[in-house]
Formats: structure tokens, C-alpha cells, sequence
């Protein structure tokens, strides 16, 4: 009974902050929050309930943006000590790592880094032997970068503390729960990796508008 109580109370209480929010909203919002885990009042978690969107929409990209802003301070927490201490740099060398030798611009969109940052911190990796480049031999104007020997025992060095944070941002999730919300995403990530390179030079209006003249046809 008392647990009957403590969710009527609680769907009270969510009905104050989101007056509309369905009960379906409800029921996400209350258990994204464990019986046990659930933290008392403070500012903070004043602040949180005051900050949770009304809409699907902005409820389901605050979500997002907020897990991988979190899960950013794990990254930057894991990557102190290593000899790639910078976000940025571990994604350009994983991008290597996955492409072998690229074009810089290729490896930049891959790792979806605006060009300007992207080569700032591409020509640090050279300088420092991480990454190696050479003139490509069909196009001599263009050079080829490839990930060091050095490069790759420092992204591996990575990779394992990476997995520490990530083993930590997921310690409450079962394998069923990240199979389910990966295979949600999987299928937006895929479309929007390529997509958003694509649509760079572009301004938020016409994107919006090709995105939404072609459901209209």
C-alpha cells in the first residue's frame, strides 16, 4: 500500500511541473529514477525538476544531450593521465583508426569536428608523432595522415579508460535496456552522421525546410 501512496504522490507532484505530461511521461520519469537512488530536494535537484521539458521533443534531446554531457566529464576524468588527455584528439586518432589513411577533411567529418578545430588539433598530433603524414601520390597538393605507432599504443591506452567510464555511465542499465535504446538510435545516428557533414554549410532554416518540404510531398 505504501508503495501505491508514494506513486500517487509522486504522480501529484509531476503534474504540478509538467501540466502536460501524460501518464505515459510519468511512468518514464519515474522509473528513470529507482526506488532507493532517488536523491532528497536540494537546489540541485530543485533546479532539475524545474528543468524537465513539457514535450516529447525537448524531453527526448535534453535526455540525450545531457547523458553525453555527463558522460563527457567521465571521459575527461579518464583521459587525465593518459597521452591523449584532450576529447578532441582521441576522436581524431579513432577516426584514423578506423579509416587508416585519410585526407584530412575526411578524417575531420568523420570524427565530426569543425574543419578549423579539426586541424588545429591534427597538426599538434603530427608535431608530437601520433599521427604521420605524407604526400598522397594522386593528388600532390593533398597529403595523407595515418596513425602513428605511437599513435595507436596511446589511442589502446585510451580505449581502456574510455571503457572504465563507459562501464560506469552504464552500471545501472541491464543488457536488454542498452540493446533496446541502441537499436532506437542506431538507425538516427547512421542517417544524421552523414547528413549533418553534409548539411554544414547550410543555415538551421533551409536544413528545416528540406527536412520537412520533403514529408509534406
Amino acid at each position: 500500500m505504501e508503495d501505491v501512496i508514494e506513486v500517487l504522490q509522486r504522480w501529484a507532484e509531476y503534474q504540478k511541473g509538467h501540466p502536460g505530461g501524460g501518464f505515459e511521461d510519468f511512468c518514464r520519469f519515474y522509473l528513470a529514477t529507482p526506488k532507493g537512488k532517488r536523491q532528497k530536494d536540494g537546489r540541485l535537484d530543485a533546479y532539475f525538476k524545474k528543468a524537465q521539458p513539457a514535450d516529447t521533443d525537448s524531453m527526448f534531446m535534453m535526455t540525450m544531450s545531457r547523458s553525453t554531457l555527463a558522460f563527457w566529464v567521465y571521459m575527461r576524468i579518464a583521459l587525465r593521465d593518459t597521452p591523449l588527455p584532450a576529447i578532441e584528439d582521441v576522436m581524431l586518432c579513432s577516426a584514423l583508426y578506423h579509416l587508416d589513411e585519410s585526407r584530412k577533411t575526411d578524417i575531420i567529418n568523420f570524427a565530426m569536428m569543425e574543419i578549423s578545430t579539426g586541424t588545429g588539433n591534427l597538426n599538434r598530433l603530427i608535431e608530437k608523432g601520433f599521427v604521420e603524414e605524407r604526400i598522397d601520390p594522386d593528388d600532390k597538393r593533398s597529403k595523407l595522415l595515418v596513425l602513428s605507432a605511437s599513435g595507436t599504443k596511446a589511442l589502446k591506452q585510451c580505449f581502456a579508460k574510455a571503457k572504465m567510464a563507459r562501464d560506469i555511465f552504464l552500471a545501472d542499465l541491464t543488457e536488454d535496456d542498452k540493446k533496446l535504446v541502441a537499436n532506437i538510435l542506431n538507425p538516427l545516428q547512421e542517417k544524421h552522421a552523414r547528413l549533418a557533414i553534409a548539411r554544414k554549410g547550410k543555415s538551421i532554416e533551409e536544413i528545416h525546410q528540406e527536412v520537412f518540404g520533403e514529408k509534406k510531398k
